[in-house]
């Protein structure tokens, strides 16, 4: 089943949605559609409004028409033909059985007529196992069927997957573009501007951060470091309450400003440091870390960063004391 509402594609999205709707009109659609890009530019929205819209019986208006008896079934989320696979739980990964029951529900007919659409979201989340059961899928697709991989990490996927799709590239808005978009959701610009720059200008993720609630989890991180670049706190007690936060998005954010004092370092330029609010701090580290130590240090965190969604069970607490460790050792 998909999800009860309807999607529409976000306003970046035209290009690719022109290209596809044209090839549906033409009735020139590959059975696999891979849609990547980096995280947070609404490829996920866009492989569900494109999979309803491809149901639609009506498609004169560009999107789903929201009316006719297709649509009213996607509203309510139970579509017969539209199959969203995601992971159990987030982070997790993508089970065998779930592959499995996708490729039992391509090989029957489509209940109402047309096609019967697949929304894979994020293929790189499936194991070994889940991979080569879907393999198969894409090896001998069934009639009338449409599948929509989305991810992030095309690389992790393997190359007869890859091969056997056709790829759609997504790009980041121009930030003026994301934040029209993210008004709607987060009416303060500062807010949404805030939220834009922690979220590295992607704009699902920004809307992400603020429905998670995470801009206190952000305010309590930048005091946490003040302190401990002042040597006011010890890496081990930050840990104590750092454990308790998201490791991804507590390693994006540090990572995000390691770029920051990067571009610093290297140009001289002070408005490389947009954090605004930690400009003091970050000029101070960089002036002492220096541009190869914040490399190294950067370099290090996206592994973690990788260990972390590769679902390794990991002990936070010492993860993160690692992680406070190196940041204070950039000061000395």
């Amino acid at each position: 089943m998909g999800e009860s509402r309807l999607y529409k594609p976000m306003a970046w999205h035209n290009n690719n949605w022109q290209q596809l709707s044209q090839r549906l009109a033409n009735e020139q659609l590959p059975h696999a559609l891979l849609l990547r890009g980096q995280v947070g530019v609404g490829k996920r929205e866009f492989a569900m409004a494109f999979a309803q819209y491809v149901l639609c019986h009506d498609k004169t208006t560009g999107a789903a028409c929201g009316r006719c008896r297709n649509c009213q079934l996607n509203q309510a989320g139970t579509h017969p033909d539209l199959l969203l696979i995601e992971p159990e739980e987030r982070g997790k990964q993508i089970k065998v059985a779930q592959v499995r029951n996708m490729i039992e529900f391509t090989e029957k007919t489509p209940q109402q007529g047309g096609f019967r659409v697949v929304v894979l979201c994020p293929a790189e989340a499936m194991n070994i196992s889940s991979a080569n059961a879907l393999l198969k899928c894409l090896e001998e697709p069934g009639r009338d069927t449409l599948m929509l991989l989305v991810s992030q990490q095309v690389s992790s996927l393997l190359p007869t997957i890859r091969s056997r799709c056709q790829q759609v590239l997504f790009a980041r808005p121009e930030a003026e573009i994301a934040l029209e978009w993210l008004k709607e959701f987060v009416p303060e610009q500062e807010k949404a501007r805030t939220l834009l720059q922690l979220a590295a200008g992607e704009p699902s993720t920004a809307l992400r951060y603020e429905q998670d609630g995470l801009l206190e989890q952000c305010e309590a991180m930048r005091a946490g470091l003040t302190g401990l670049t002042r040597g006011k706190v010890a890496p081990a007690e930050m840990a104590l309450v750092w454990q308790a936060y998201d490791q991804v998005v507590v390693l994006e954010w540090l990572g995000l400003w390691l770029q920051e004092m990067i571009r610093y370092s290297t140009t001289g330029n002070d408005s490389y440091l947009q954090t605004v609010d930690m400009a003091k701090m970050l000029r101070y580290i960089a002036d002492r870390a220096g541009s190869r130590k914040l490399l190294e240090m950067l370099r290090w965190l996206l592994e973690q960063r990788a260990i972390v969604q590769s679902q390794v069970t990991l002990n936070k607490q010492l993860l993160v004391e690692s992680v406070l460790g190196r940041w204070l050792a950039l000061t000395v």
